[in-house]
């Protein structure tokens, strides 16, 4: 995916680097590959090479004088191979033996041109021995001025410390080129015969052992002061102090750039890389947390906490759960969380939090996993996962206990095992990609629908780029439809009618956002801060000029590499459904909850961009072409001064995304920390005293009632209280009295009870809307009257049956 296009990026590191240290015979043994025997069809590169037979020795003997070379021994060669034509490419590829590493091979320029850029690093992409037995007569061995290497086999180079610059010079011998005895002498006019190699100011350690952290320890407790910092943003949030929001950027920022900046520094191996990008999941796990550590407050969480309460009292799958009727058919979450709890004897919310925190490492680890496997190259693995942490939904809701968290591991688990079983992995590889579209399937519909349309992209673009077409890689998505459609069809058939009202709102949104149509009826929604608009605009800009580059890339390159090209397509559909994020308030919600997939494909193309240091605005090349002209071999990473840069303005940007998504993202700007009690606020708006309202109609109303509130009320209600909820009851509280109209709306909707909260009447909604489905979302200007909120208590059909000095609970009497 990243850094090797051919074959060889299959293996896993571990496997490469195993390959790479067989022993390799010397360079002037026969048949070995690396320099060819003199003959017909040798080049005059490569005959200079080898001890001259006595035929050749007075073409040799032309060559003029070499400058002279520190005294190597035969073991300090490299391979380096002429791509194309020498006198028409300006580049050369230099492979230095030895296990292979991102740095194991280096493009230069040859001195046609100055060039203003340090040197830059690619990675072969193919074993070294399978490189020699290609290069042919393209092939030279030339020597590097050093030291003696410790081991057989191995090249290490000595700086040579001219003018403040560490620079190793590289002689390409030249001779000209011959034909066979009895013909023509032809020679070829030579090329630049000296290049300069400019090394990076500290070369790379070779990793101690496999299990190397290197720096993990110390940068993840950097990263762990910032939680400390975001928890004393916390504690100030609920006491209201000046200085909790600004506590609150710098630890979120100290949490999450340090590991950015060591990952893109690329001195990471794959443990270090691995560990760092787990322990900021942990880390920002930690934040959501510490947000609420006693309870569960956000609305979908309590649902799912009545879901595995029920289970853990009952020991039954698919109990009635009239907060969230679906979740009965997607029972993986609930299951999870309860058996914990009865085997631990943890409650369900020390259990369902447990529970959450595993899902959402387990989810990163495979995102790891995958991307590694497909890029080798724990840099690609590491950048890939700590953009994705900048997704909107990435730091709450993707993280909170909901099924689709339960989900996720299992969408991800299914494409790395379908990435496993197509390098080769065998039938046991597809069993589990099996396994893990069953285990989404019942655990979240969405991410399920997710999963086929991730399953069917990835096998037609195999199958639109490779030769003979692999028709098996259709089972995978042909399976996993089946499932789906079996399960919805037979077991979850309530989820159709479920779904009908949130894609009705995303339609809208499109229909708003490219048809121009009117806004939906119920008034504007609130405008997003100018501030707040620039800074999500600014990182979404930067994103799309990394994909535009990267898809120049490929496209130029005639990349072949599937899994790029369905990043790219991937990527693409990220784009499309992120527009919905500037459509007010709810934009934020419908353009998180489709990048909860959508920026999986587009950080792995951010990473290939940023890691891999894809050209922005690309050189002209020799016919003055910018933007056609065919970018060099491989995949490019800048070292030197550009490293730096790249290092600086990478982190930069990813950092920038991050504070995007927090503000764009869940909680809302004016709930990024906990607090006193705001109106329909959701977390925020949960409070002891709705809480205790709600206890109280879980022992003393029957659980056939139906009781109306405001939003915060009937999540309570449906999930403490186990009531059946009705939302529709706006109307009853922006009337001014209590007419024979409001009765027939009680009558119509079988409402037996009623939630009042005074603090309606003091406070503005946060979210446009005091009830779900409110008639006047986005008119409201000022809190609900004392009239309003106080004709319940005259009404003669109506009788107050529970007050405790903020919310009030109204029984309607039967007409």
């Amino acid at each position: 995916m990243g850094d090797q296009p051919t074959s060889d990026g299959e293996r896993t590191p571990e496997e490469a680097t195993a390959k790479a240290a067989e022993p390799r015979p010397e360079p002037d043994e026969p048949g070995t590959g690396d320099a060819p025997a003199a003959g017909p069809a040798d080049s005059g590169a490569a005959a200079t090479t080898e001890e001259p037979t006595a035929a050749e020795e007075p073409a040799a003997a032309e060559e003029p004088p070499a400058p002279a070379e520190p005294a190597v021994s035969a073991e300090d060669t490299a391979v380096i191979r002429l791509p194309g034509a020498p006198a028409v490419d300006d580049t050369v590829l230099i492979t230095l033996p030895g296990p292979p590493s991102i740095d194991d091979t280096v493009l230069i320029t040859l001195p046609k041109k100055p060039v203003g850029e340090d040197t830059v690093i690619i990675r072969l992409p193919d074993k070294a021995t399978a490189a020699k037995k290609q290069a042919g007569e393209d092939t030279v061995i030339i020597r590097l001025p050093g030291a003696k290497p410790k081991g057989a086999k191995a090249l290490t180079t000595a700086r040579k410390r001219a003018a403040g610059d560490d620079t190793v010079i590289i002689r390409l011998p030249q001779a000209p080129q011959k034909k066979a005895a009895g013909r023509a002498v032809v020679s070829e006019p030579p090329i630049e015969d000296t290049v300069l190699l400019q090394l990076p100011a500290e070369p790379k350690p070779e990793p101690r052992t496999a299990l190397d952290l290197g720096w993990a320890p110390w940068v993840l407790a950097l990263s762990s002061l910032g939680v400390v910092l975001v928890a004393l943003a916390y504690a100030g949030g609920r006491h209201e102090t000046g200085w909790a929001m600004t506590a609150y950027w710098a630890g979120q920022v100290i949490v999450f750039s340090p590991v950015v900046f060591r990952l893109l520094s690329r001195l990471a191996g794959v443990a270090e890389s691995f560990v760092l990008v787990m322990g900021l999941a942990a880390n920002q796990y930690m934040l959501k947390w510490m947000y609420s550590p006693d309870q569960f407050r956000f609305p979908d969480e309590l649902q799912h906490w009545l879901a595995t309460t029920l289970i853990a009292e009952s020991g039954d799958l698919f109990r009635q759960n009239n907060a969230l009727p679906p979740a009965v058919h997607f029972p993986g979450l609930a299951e999870m969380g309860a058996g914990l709890s009865l085997l631990t004897g943890l409650p369900v919310t020390g259990a369902g939090t447990i529970v959450a925190a595993v899902a959402h490492l387990m989810f990163v680890g495979l995102l790891f996993a995958a991307v590694l496997r497909a890029s080798n190259s724990p840099a690609m693995a590491g950048v890939a996962c700590v953009t994705y942490a900048t997704a909107m939904h990435y730091l709450f809701f993707n993280s909170m206990f909901l099924y689709a968290t339960a989900a996720l591991p299992y969408f991800m688990l299914t494409v790395w095992a379908h990435r496993r079983w197509r390098t080769g992995g065998g039938a046991r590889f597809l069993a589990l990609a099996a396994l893990g579209i069953a285990m989404t399937t019942v655990s979240h519909h969405v991410t399920a629908f997710a999963l086929v349309a991730t399953l069917l992209l990835l096998s037609l673009t195999e199958l639109a780029l490779e030769r003979p077409r692999p028709w098996e890689t259709l089972i995978p998505p042909a399976l996993a439809l089946a499932v789906v459609c079996c399960w919805i069809g037979f077991v979850a058939q309530d989820v159709v009618a479920y779904l009908e009202a949130p894609l009705g709102r995303l339609a809208s949104s499109l229909d708003q956002m490219f048809g121009g149509a009117a806004a939906e009826e119920g008034g504007p929604t609130k405008p997003v801060p100018l501030a707040q608009l620039a800074v999500q605009g600014l990182g979404i800009l930067g994103l799309l000029v990394l994909y535009l580059a990267v898809a120049r890339d490929m496209i130029l390159r005639k990349d072949r590499d599937t899994w790029r090209w369905a990043a790219l397509v991937g990527g693409a559909a990220f784009f499309a459904g992120n527009g919905a994020r500037f459509l007010g308030s709810g934009g934020p919600e419908i353009a998180g909850r489709l990048s909860t997939f959508t920026y999986v494909p587009m950080s792995i193309i951010a990473a290939i961009a940023i890691v891999h240091a894809v050209r922005i605005v690309p050189p002209k090349d020799e016919n003055g072409r910018r933007w056609l002209s065919v970018p060099p071999p491989g995949v490019a990473v800048t070292t030197g001064r550009r490293l730096t840069n790249q290092v600086y303005i990478g982190t930069t940007l990813i950092t920038l995304l991050m504070i995007g998504a927090r503000t764009g993202g869940w909680p809302p700007v004016s709930a990024l920390l906990p607090g006193p009690y705001l109106a329909a606020a959701y977390e925020r708006s949960v409070d002891d005293f709705g809480v205790d309202a709600a206890r109280w109609q879980e022992r003393n109303l029957p659980r056939e009632s139906r009781v109306g509130g405001d939003i915060t009320a009937v999540a309570l209600s449906s999930t403490y209280g186990r009531i059946d909820p009705v939302r529709e009851v706006g109307e009853l509280y922006y009337a001014t009295s209590w007419t024979p109209a409001e009765q027939t709306i009680v009558r119509q909707l079988a409402i037996d009870y009623l939630v009042v909260d005074e603090r309606l009447g003091d406070l503005l909604p946060s979210d446009n809307a005091y009830f779900q489905d409110d008639p006047m979302a986005g008119r409201i200007t000022e809190p609900l009257s004392d009239t309003q909120l106080g004709k319940f208590d005259k009404a003669a059909a109506i009788s107050r049956v529970y007050d405790n000095g903020t919310v009030r609970i109204y029984r309607m009497e039967p007409s």
